[in-house]
């Protein structure tokens, strides 16, 4: 709808109710008719047309010509909210080629009792609609997804890449998401083994990957990210997102300190292991980074090398490799990676705060860390999430 046919939908008065006044059908109508009107607008030019949450589409398992709406709501391009409450299998058949696009339209029935007493109130119940076609409906609608069927007999399956689907694949790159986007609460704990203490810095190092985190529009919604410094590592762990451990010399844990980030890691947590070197020398740094490993290897994680397309080197920010830490390590990696796990041996938290051993950081060297900071972050939020 465009401007004009906004104001004319919009009714420019309204019912003002006096003791005494008859209270008819259309009278009722009328005034009820005033508040959906103007609720139409503020859904049609406040949130625009698209979908609010929700409404995935799924193909079957295994494929066949069927697709699956999942429950979710919607406001079409007339400002109707759409509110699909329970799954919907829709059958594409086998009558359909080329490139199909998936439509929700909204409708509403025919008012009917509830009851079959005499004057009982009739009830108009919403309702909605599903077409799939070429091109866009007669009838205004969302599309929710679309889908480049190579024959008639084409069976559908989800995108193996949902960045590039291919033919009998799910497209779902062209729905329109409106609404206030979700803010993502992602709580960080910060403990310390060995020599490390809240002197090392991480706490400012991770509160300023937390900013930078907090600003940012990833993939999927905005973060807002709470930091806790201190955690003892013991029960309660649970509650976090990401649990960064820093270390400096050698140390370790008690069998309960085992036995709670061992529960937190089967939880779907995340660990950061933070090797620091920040007031004292180089060596205390490896020691600790020794000690890692030997924790690690005692939880039953193996590392490798981070591999170009994963999540940590391209959710937000795209990277070739990890950033160099704010000292030059043994490793030849800065970060090595357990699915569960990170193990940073170049001590990136203190470049986070803007610092290298023996040399000032450029600023492209300390903005490079705070993104890939941030994607850390993501990573651990999706982790957690599922997503």
């Amino acid at each position: 709808m465009d401007t004009k046919d906004w104001l004319q939908a919009i009714p420019g008065k309204r019912i003002a109710p006096v003791d005494g006044m008859a209270v008819t059908a259309e009278v009722w109508e009328e005034a009820h008719r005033y508040h959906r009107e103007h609720q139409r607008l503020h859904l049609g030019l406040g949130h625009g047309s698209g979908i609010l949450t929700g409404l995935e589409v799924i193909a079957s398992d295994p494929p066949d010509s069927t697709v699956y709406i999942l429950p979710g709501i919607g406001v079409d391009p007339q400002g109707q909210l759409i509110i699909v409450k329970e799954p919907v299998t829709y059958d594409i058949g086998r009558n359909t080629e080329g490139v199909l696009s998936v439509f929700l339209s909204y409708g509403e029935g025919r008012p009917q009792s509830s009851t079959k007493k005499q004057g009982a109130p009739l009830y108009a119940h919403s309702e909605f609609g599903i077409e799939v076609r070429s091109g866009y409906p007669e009838t205004p609608g969302i599309e929710l997804a679309r889908i480049d069927r190579s024959t008639r007999n084409g069976q559908i399956s989800n995108a193996v890449a949902p960045d590039f689907p291919g033919v009998n694949e799910i497209d779902l790159r062209y729905r329109r998401y409106v609404g206030a986007p979700a803010v993502n609460l992602v709580s960080v704990a910060i403990s310390y083994v060995g020599d490390a203490s809240v002197e090392c810095g991480h706490r400012e190092g991770l509160t300023n990957v937390a900013r930078a985190a907090s600003r940012v529009l990833g993939a999927e919604s905005r973060f807002h990210v709470v930091i806790d410094d201190g955690v003892a590592l013991s029960r309660g762990l649970e509650s976090f997102a990401l649990l960064v451990i820093v270390g400096q010399g050698e140390f370790e844990l008690t069998p309960p300190e085992m036995e709670a980030v061992y529960a937190y890691l089967q939880g779907g947590g995340t660990v950061l292991m933070e090797a620091c070197a920040r007031g004292s020398d180089e060596d205390s740094a490896g020691a600790a980074v020794t000690s890692f490993r030997n924790l690690l290897a005692t939880l039953g994680v193996t590392l490798s090398e981070l591999e170009a397309g994963h999540r940590l080197l391209s959710v937000p920010y795209l990277f070739a490799s990890v950033p160099e830490g704010a000292y030059l390590n043994a490793e030849g990696s800065a970060a090595m990676i357990g699915e569960s796990v990170i193990l940073s041996t170049g001590d990136l938290g203190c470049l986070w705060q803007g610092r290298r051993h023996n040399s000032t950081p450029s600023r492209e060297e300390i903005r490079s860390a705070l993104e890939w900071g941030c994607n850390v972050i993501s990573y651990a939020w999706a982790r957690r999430e599922r997503v």
